[in-house]
């Protein structure tokens, strides 16, 4: 357990809220292309931020306001826990991986829990083999009520979504034990896990000020190419997700106090904590993060620094890193890893949802139950469009180099894996770099270990299976 970083004077913290809350105060809704760039925030904000960035909580925090600190149901005691892969900020390893209990109706004599999918190609066109229901359940029967009954007395998350976080520690130590019984088959419903990566955080400030418009033009492109169309992911708010493994979510902002409340366990301005499953009628006697923390906070994730193209290579590794720069597009990667987007460079993202076919199909929306908005919703201005279990929004490649493991569960441990698993509109490309040759394997190898994490970590062969 990583010891509690200093805590700052009350007094100190003080001076810094009415700095700290301007940088919340009207947030836009949606970001028009001719947004000037916000002030860069004072050092000590952005110290303050780094130090509940890195602080450790515990149960009954002194650092809390007026909550009851870490809990009652986490997935970590920092954020720095899951997010240190290539220096403060980066991504995570699986072993921080989110779990999420996917809720699905079943039927009688069928393979709960299997799923085995093949494809072919034939001259004459694709062919898909199935047995069993994909992970997700969509095959199966949505419960009836006596079976959404059963599963709300497991876990009464399921009262609000089909999928609910299921964190992996508790405050109480018989939280372990009752969370052991969740996964399973109960009656003619199952509960299976499925997993969310950490995704890294360098140079989010820089994705969360790319225009709206930027994203719905790279749409309009890309419906040009049918094999590999994607779409905005549309809130039902009516603004556009461009965070989380399926655009889930429309600001930096938000992503922070979400991520507070539901990993940690905080009561934020905004966002209610996790709560205890068992007991969910209990929530935090009061805040333990005020306006101006929030706002520090959210100010030191943007501000971390965007990754880097490796600066240090010699003339012959720069011949390598552009003729593999040149097979990525070949292959055709850069249709969906478009290299810049909205003035940023370097990003391969088109922060669009693509369907990624049957191998990687996964739950869709999920909750942590009580970690929600406290603010009243907003009036719809659009029907929203959330992911499906086959759609994932593009992950942003700068960085790649030091953000294993990959995909959005972490299954592969090295990015040969991870596009080789590509399926859906992957597949093709998937299949191109099935066919390389060992000169061009070695040059696009040199590319993409040239996406490298702002900060030092010793690099390690992409494409070699790890013991």
């Amino acid at each position: 357990m990583r010891p509690a970083s200093s805590t700052r004077s009350s007094a100190s913290l003080r001076r810094l809220g009415a700095t700290a809350m301007l940088l919340l105060a009207s947030p836009p809704t949606s970001r028009a292309a001719d947004d000037g760039p916000a002030p860069p925030p004072p050092a000590e904000v952005l110290e303050a931020g780094r130090e509940l960035f890195t602080r450790s909580w515990m149960p009954g925090d002194p650092r809390s306001r007026a909550g009851d600190g870490l809990g009652p149901v986490f997935n970590a005691q920092a954020c720095v826990d899951c997010h240190d892969r290539g220096g403060v900020g980066g991504a995570g390893l699986s072993a921080r991986n989110i779990e999420i209990a996917s809720a699905s109706g079943g039927a009688p004599g069928g393979a709960p829990g299997f799923f085995y999918a093949m494809n072919m190609n034939f001259a004459a066109g694709r062919f898909e083999y199935r047995f069993g229901p994909p992970p997700s359940g969509r095959a199966g029967r949505e419960p009836d009520p006596a079976d959404r009954a059963r599963l709300e007395a497991i876990h009464p998350g399921f009262r609000e979504a089909s999928g609910v976080v299921l964190h992996r520690f508790g405050v109480d130590p018989e939280y372990a034990s009752w969370r052991a019984g969740v996964p399973g088959r109960h009656g003619l419903v199952s509960v299976r896990i499925s997993r969310r990566n950490p995704t890294p955080l360098f140079g989010v400030g820089r994705i969360d000020a790319i225009p709206d418009e930027a994203i719905e033009g790279a749409a309009r492109r890309s419906s040009r190419a049918r094999s590999t169309r994607g779409r905005v992911s549309r809130l039902p708010d009516g603004r556009v997700g461009r965070f989380g493994w399926k655009g889930q979510t429309a600001t930096l902002e938000e992503f922070i106090r979400s991520a507070a409340a539901g990993e940690l366990g905080l009561e934020v301005p905004g966002h209610s904590q996790a709560v205890d499953p068992r007991l969910p009628g209990i929530g935090a006697p009061g805040p333990d993060l005020d306006q101006a923390d929030v706002g520090a906070l959210t100010a030191f994730v943007r501000s971390l620094p965007g990754p880097v193209s490796d600066p240090d290579a010699d003339d012959n590794r720069a011949e390598l890193v552009e003729a593999g720069a040149e097979t990525f597009r070949s292959l055709g990667c850069a249709s969906c890893h478009v290299p810049d987007l909205g003035g940023v460079e370097g990003l391969y993202s088109d922060l669009l949802l693509h369907d990624m076919g049957p191998r990687l199909v996964d739950t869709g929306s999920y909750v942590a139950f009580g970690a929600r908005p406290t603010a009243p919703a907003a009036v719809p201005v659009a029907e929203g469009s959330p992911a499906s279990e086959h759609e994932w929004r593009t992950p942003p490649l700068w960085g790649l180099r030091d953000s294993g493991p990959y995909l959005h569960d972490g299954r592969a441990a090295t990015i040969s894996e991870a596009i080789l698993l590509h399926d859906g509109q992957g597949l093709a490309a998937s299949r191109r770099f099935s066919r390389l040759s060992g000169r061009r394997l070695e040059q696009l190898e040199a590319f993409l270990m040239s996406l490298a994490a702002p900060s030092e970590q010793e690099a390690r062969p992409l494409f070699a299976i790890d013991p």
